[in-house]
């Protein structure tokens, strides 16, 4: 079951809004099928975008201290692990 999100419900009205203007400017033809297929592009990208968020965003939510104090501790020490390895791999070959 979806679950609607005001966010998502938002960006989604403000699109299909946008939709009706334009194509209320645009003569029947080849250039109202574009732009229909462009908005269209535009709404499905949307809809992908905040479902994958939601996945994100729950992920999230759903998280204890120990893995966000893991995820802080990976995410701070990555940087540091890419330049030791850049260094010795420069070093190695020269």
């Amino acid at each position: 079951m979806n679950t609607l999100h005001p966010e998502t419900t938002l960006e989604e009205e403000r699109l299909y809004e946008e939709l009706h203007r334009v194509l209320e400017d645009i003569p029947q033809g080849e250039e109202r099928q574009r732009v229909m297929q462009r908005m269209i592009r535009q709404l499905q990208a949307t809809n992908g975008r905040n479902e994958r968020l939601n996945g994100i965003k729950e992920s999230w939510n759903n998280a204890r201290p120990a893995k966000l104090w893991i995820w802080i501790a990976t995410g701070a020490l990555a940087p540091v692990v890419f330049f030791c390895i850049f260094i010795w791999a420069s070093l190695w070959v020269e």
